[in-house]
Parts: C-alpha cells; structure tokens; sequence
C-alpha cells in the first residue's frame, strides 16, 4: 500500500489545533456550550441506561468517578455552571481554558506523558516515517526535559482529590435522576471482588448466560423493557443490572434482587445438562472473537498496551472461560447474593417514583431536565 498523500496536511491540522486554536471567542464558547448542554439532556433522556451505569461505577472507583465527572450525569451541571461562567464572567473562564492548554503543552514534562498511536499497514507506516518525525519536531517540550511520575506505581494527584469529593458527590446511596420521560431506565450495582483478588475467566460466562437468558426473559420478555442486561468489569469487579426504556420499576429491582437464587438454580440445572453449558461458553467465546476493524484492532493493542496487559494474562483468562463448570455458577451467585454495599441508580419520571416510593422502593431524587 502507498502511504496517504495528505498525512503531512494531517499532521499539520493536529499542530494548528494543539497549539494556536482561538480559545477567545466568547460567542462561538457560549454557542459550543449550548449545544453541550441540548445534547447531555437528550442523551440522559434516550440513553439513561448508560448514565445510569456510569454514575452506579463511579460510587466505587476513582477512575469511573472521574469518568463520571467529564461525562456523566454530573457533568450537565457543570457545563451549565460553564455556560453561566461565559456569559456573565467571560475573562475568568477564558483564563481557564488557557491554563488548561498551557498545562496539556508544558515544554517541561509534555514529551514523557505524550504517546502517538498509529495503526496500519507496515508499508504505510514505513512510509509516513518521516512526516512523524518531522510533526514530533514541530511540537512543544524537548525530548530531554523531565520525567513525570511513574502513574503505575505511584497514585495520580488526581486520585487523592477525587477520593475526597466521592462520598459527597457520589455517595454509595440509592439515587433516583428525574427527567421528561414515560419510561424508565433503572440500575443496580456494587462490588463483586475486593482490590487483589482473582477475576476468572468464567465469570464472563456466567454474566452472559444471565444477560441473555434470566434478565432478557424477566426484564425484557416478561416486564416489558426494551431491554435488559447486566455488565461486569473484571478489572475492577464491579458488577450492575440495567434496564433501557422499561415501563417499570420496582419490579424491576426485584427482578434483580432475585438474580442470584435464579443462578443458584441454573448451576444445578447445568450439571444435568452439558450442551447449554456448552452453548453458553461459546456463546460468549463467540463476543469476545468478533471481527475487528483495522482501528478497532489498533484501539484494542493501545489498551492493552496502556494496561500492561500480556498475552499470557489473556490465554489464562480465555482457558478459564473455555473451561467454566456448573460450579462456577454457583460461585458466582453467592458473591452476586453477597455483593458488597450494592446502590440503586434510576432515571425515570416523578410520577414513577411515586409509586416506586409506595411499592417501598424509596430513593434520594435529583432533578435533571
């Protein structure tokens, strides 16, 4: 393959953008703003199941609490303070924004914490050697300035600070979002495996076989949501329930609570019955093989890269999953049954938890749109 003929102009356009964008224009930040805060309301409306599960994730973990923060619920309120800062204190924000370019282009430290991805083929890459040599010239910071910290075995600066505004901003408590909506996006979670412990690789199994078989009969089929699944993290061991656009909602967290004894169940019936068994494993081995594009391929080795994660890690891991035993099922209900300091994040409408409220399903309610 010929390497593209415009990845100089690329590059240039990465430079013009990181170093001389106008961060001045009040009117096109206020405008920008706008539109931020017009899309978060629409997308908290349409898509609550992922709020939902990002602001349950971020009660327990400081990455996802961080995440939370840029992009979650809580961020609405932000770029409304952001949109108010603009429009009435403009010289302030604008300060802002520059000490924020300033920090990210710190000729300093910027070459140890900058990384380039690029993925292609070996012959395109060969070939736009010299356009990325000559684009990492160009840019601030000097190869020989100093060293930041290694993140990897010391804490981020970030992480102290988060850990203090979590039990204020996201305490692990039962919280009820309420939003313009004639449905409901409800979510349970918590912590499945403390800090250090092993993740098995059956774990994957299980949490589709629930996925796909006990939540999509009782959420979906049977309550009448569009749709209903649970996620898993083995990295950090948390675990949530969601549903998308369900017309219930205490039902539905007892559908939920009842998850494990239906796991329990389904271990004993597993042992008496080897080709599910075998249809659940491949069912899952089969989303964890899927076709990738090139960017997706190069995504993935970026973050398995940044990870440190090594191949050995990933054929353990995949044995484990190709290897899962009815047992493992009943191991993985009881640590569901006994999920630690499990909390409730819900969005949906007033008048849903209402009568939420009356069916005992009570929660600390916050208005968003």
């Amino acid at each position: 393959s010929q390497p593209p003929k415009k990845i100089g102009e690329l590059f240039s356009i990465f430079k013009l953008l990181l170093t001389e964008a106008k961060l001045d224009s009040q009117s096109k930040v206020v405008e920008m703003l706008k539109e931020t805060k017009t899309r978060l309301e629409s997308s908290i409306q349409g898509s609550g199941h992922a709020y939902a599960n990002t602001r349950l994730h971020a009660r327990y973990h400081v990455p996802s609490y961080i995440k939370e923060k840029m992009g979650g619920i809580s961020y609405l309120e932000t770029v409304k303070n952001l949109l108010k800062e603009a429009e009435e204190d403009w010289p302030s924000l604008l300060k802002r924004l520059e000490t924020v370019r300033d920090v990210i282009l710190d000729g300093e430290f910027c070459r140890d914490g900058m990384v380039l991805d690029i993925t292609g083929e070996k012959s395109v890459l060969d070939g736009v050697k010299s356009e990325v040599e000559g684009f990492l010239k160009e840019i601030p910071g000097e190869a020989s300035g100093s060293k930041l910290t290694n993140f990897y075995e010391e804490n981020h600066p970030w992480v102290a600070q988060a850990k203090a505004e979590m039990a204020d901003k996201t305490p692990i408590t039962d919280e009820g979002f309420v939003v313009s909506t004639q449905v409901s996006y409800v979510g349970k979670g918590g912590i499945l495996y403390d800090a250090g412990e092993s993740v098995k690789g059956s774990d994957a199994v299980v949490s589709n076989f629930l996925r796909t078989g006990y939540l999509w009969d009782h959420v979906r089929v049977m309550g009448g949501a569009y749709g209903g699944f649970c996620t898993f993290s083995p990295i950090d061991g948390f675990f949530s329930f969601l549903s998308y656009r369900d017309p219930n909602l205490a039902k539905t967290l007892d559908v939920y609570d009842a998850a494990s004894d239906a796991l329990m169940a389904a271990g004993t019936e597993l042992e008496k019955d080897q080709d599910a068994l075998a249809s659940a494993i491949i069912g899952t081995i089969g989303d964890m093989d899927q076709a990738l594009s090139p960017d997706q391929k190069g995504y993935k080795a970026f973050q398995r890269w940044i990870l440190r994660e090594s191949p050995e890690q990933r054929q353990k891991y995949r044995d484990e999953l190709l290897n899962t035993k009815p047992s493992d099922f009943v191991d993985f209900a009881k640590r569901l049954k006994a999920m630690k300091t499990p909390s409730v994040a819900v969005i949906s409408s007033k008048s849903a938890f209402e009568a939420a409220a009356d069916a005992g399903k009570s929660m600390s309610l916050n208005d968003v749109v």
